[in-house]
C-alpha cells in the first residue's frame, strides 16, 4: 500500500485544531471535501485514522490549510502501521445536510457529551425555534462522538415519513429486510440496538406533529427504546417537544432535552465575519442581539445589507426593523398555525405589550378571564415550544416573546384585523370580528410609540386596502355596536376609535 497514506494521532491533533479555527466541522462541511476533490466518505476514513489515496490525504491537507502534509501522515516505520485495518464501523448518514461554518456551542456540545458518552443516556432531545442551530449543533457533535459507536445512522424526518417507513428504513441498514407491521419492526430494531452500540439521529422530529396518530407512534416508540437496556442512544431534534415527553423524562433517568439558545456574541461576530464582514464594522454586536443569536437570521440577513446597504450595518439598524428571510417566516409559520386558540391568544397579547408581561398582569387583560390554571398551561406549552423568553423581576416572573417571533406574530395579527374589518364591512356582522373583540391594540395604560406600534402597522395596511375613504368605512362600524352586550363588544370599540384618532 505504498500509494496510500494514514494520519498519525498527532497528526490528526494538528488538523483538528485548525479546521476548529476555520469553523469547519470535521465530516459535514462540504467545501472541504469538495475542494478536495474526493468524497465525505474518504474523509470520514482519514478521521478515523485509516489509510486512504496518497494523493486524496494530501488534498485534504492542503483544502484545510496545511502544506506540510508529512507532519500529519504516519511514519512508513511505524509498527502500528502494519498491522491488519479492523472493519469500518456502520456508518449511515446518507440523510445528514452538509453546513457551511460552525461556531462555538462549547458548553452546549460537552453537556452533550458527557450526557451520551459518559451517563449513557438513551433518549437525547435537542429542542429550539427555527433556524437556531440544532442540526447543525448535532453534526458537530456526531462528529465529535462517533467513534464511541460502530454505528451511526441519520435519518431527517422532514419528509413526514410513518413510523414503520422509518423503521423498515433504519433495519435496511444493518440487512435486507421486510417489516409487515411497527410492533415487529420495533422488535427487531431493539434486537440490532442490543448486539451495536449505535447512536440513531432522528433529525426534525417536529415534522410529525402535526398527525395526530404519529404523534401517538413516535412516543410509544421513544418510549420503548427509552425504557429498553441496550448499549446506544437515540439524538432528537425538534422544534417542540413531544407531548408525551415530559411524561417519559420524569420516569426515567436515561432521558436528557437541551433546549439550545442563540450564539453568544462572540460566537455569532465569528459567523458575521465567515459571511463577508471584516468583523470591523460598527453594530454587529447589536445586530446580533436584534437576531437573538440565531444563526439562520443572521446568515440570510448578510445579503441584504451588502447589497442593499453596502455593507454599512449601522444603516440597517437605523431602519429599526428585522427583516425575516422567506425560509425562516414559514419554519415560525408552521409552530404558529400549530398553536391552539387559547395559545394564540397569549402570543397575540405578548405581542401587543413588546416587553416583558407579569401572569397576574396577563390574565387582568384577558377578556374571559380563564381559569389561572388554563393560562399556566398555555404559557408552559409556549415555553416547550421555544417562542417565549422568560425574565425575573424579584421574584415574579415575566414572559415576552422571542424577538423573531414577536415580529411574525405582530404581523399575523395586524393580517388577521385587515381580514375582520373586510368581512364586517362586506356583512354588517360583528360577530366576524375574533381577535379585535378579544384583544386592545393599544397596549394598556400607554400612549407611547411602542404602543402604538401595532395600530400604525394596521392603519397603513388599511390605507392600501380603502385608500382616504378609510376614516368613513371605520366610522360605518361603530353603530353595529350599539346595544350590543359588553362581551359580544369587548375591544371592538376602543381599537376602532383608536384607529380613528
Amino acid at each position: 500500500m505504498t500509494n496510500s497514506l494514514k494520519a498519525s494521532t498527532e497528526g490528526l491533533a494538528i488538523v483538528d485544531g485548525v479546521r476548529k479555527r476555520r469553523g469547519w466541522t470535521k465530516t459535514s462541511t462540504a467545501r472541504w471535501w469538495q475542494d478536495a476533490h474526493t468524497s465525505r466518505a474518504t474523509l470520514r476514513r482519514f478521521w478515523r485514522g485509516e489509510r486512504i489515496q496518497k494523493e486524496a490525504f494530501i488534498a485534504i491537507c492542503q483544502t484545510v490549510g496545511i502544506s506540510d502534509w508529512q507532519a500529519i501522515a504516519e511514519s512508513p516505520g511505524s509498527l502500528i502501521a502494519d498491522l491488519p485495518e479492523l472493519d469500518s464501523p456502520l456508518m449511515d448518514w446518507d440523510e445528514a445536510p452538509d453546513i457551511d461554518h460552525f461556531y462555538g456551542r462549547t458548553q452546549e456540545l460537552s453537556q452533550l457529551e458527557q450526557w451520551i458518552t459518559i451517563d449513557n443516556c438513551k433518549l437525547v432531545a435537542i429542542v429550539g425555534i427555527g433556524g437556531i442551530g440544532k442540526t447543525a449543533l448535532t453534526l458537530a457533535l456526531t462528529d465529535r462522538i462517533q467513534e464511541e459507536f460502530d454505528c451511526l445512522i441519520w435519518r431527517s424526518l422532514v419528509y413526514e415519513p410513518s413510523l414503520l417507513t422509518l423503521l423498515d428504513s433504519l433495519l435496511n441498514v444493518f440487512e435486507p429486510t421486510a417489516i409487515q407491521d411497527v410492533q415487529q419492526g420495533k422488535m427487531q430494531l431493539r434486537h440490532h440496538l442490543q448486539q451495536r452500540r449505535c447512536l440513531l439521529v432522528l433529525d426534525g422530529l417536529d415534522a410529525v406533529l402535526p398527525r395526530k396518530e404519529d404523534i401517538e407512534e413516535y412516543g410509544k416508540f421513544l418510549r420503548s427504546l427509552s425504557l429498553n437496556r441496550h448499549r446506544g442512544c437515540i439524538l432528537v431534534t425538534s422544534r417542540e417537544q413531544l407531548p408525551a415527553f415530559d411524561v417519559i423524562a420524569a420516569n426515567s433517568q436515561w432521558i436528557r432535552c437541551l433546549t439550545l439558545q442563540g450564539l453568544q456574541t462572540s460566537e455569532a461576530l465569528k459567523l458575521l465575519q465567515a459571511g463577508g464582514f471584516t468583523g470591523k464594522e460598527r453594530g454587529l454586536s447589536a445586530l446580533s442581539q436584534l437576531y437573538s443569536g440565531n444563526p439562520l437570521a443572521l446568515k440570510t440577513i448578510i445579503p441584504l445589507i451588502q447589497s442593499i446597504f453596502g455593507g454599512n450595518v449601522a444603516a440597517f439598524l437605523k431602519q429599526n426593523t428585522l427583516v425575516l428571510s422567506d425560509r425562516l417566516q414559514a419554519l415560525l409559520a408552521q409552530q404558529f398555525d400549530r398553536l391552539s386558540e387559547a395559545e394564540r391568544s397569549i402570543v397575540y397579547w405578548l405581542a401587543i405589550w413588546q416587553e416583558p408581561i407579569t401572569l397576574c398582569r396577563l390574565q387582568i387583560h384577558l377578556l374571559h378571564s380563564p381559569n389561572p390554571s388554563a393560562v399556566l398551561a398555555g404559557i408552559a406549552a409556549l415555553e416547550k415550544r421555544s417562542l417565549l423568553e422568560k425574565r425575573f423581576s424579584a421574584d415574579e416572573p415575566s414572559f415576552t416573546l422571542q424577538p423573531l417571533v414577536m415580529k411574525m406574530v405582530t404581523d399575523r395579527l395586524v393580517e388577521q384585523a385587515v381580514e375582520e374589518i373586510e368581512r364586517v364591512v362586506k356583512s354588517s356582522n360583528i360577530h366576524d370580528f375574533q381577535v379585535l373583540r378579544t384583544h386592545r391594540l393599544l397596549r394598556p395604560g400607554t400612549d407611547d410609540i411602542a404602543g402604538d406600534r401595532i395600530l400604525s402597522q394596521l392603519r397603513e395596511k388599511l390605507w392600501q386596502v380603502y385608500g382616504s375613504p378609510q376614516p368613513q368605512i371605520l366610522h360605518q362600524i361603530l353603530p353595529l355596536l350599539k346595544e350590543q352586550p359588553p362581551l359580544v363588544v369587548g375591544y371592538i370599540g376602543c381599537n376602532l376609535k383608536a384607529l380613528l384618532y
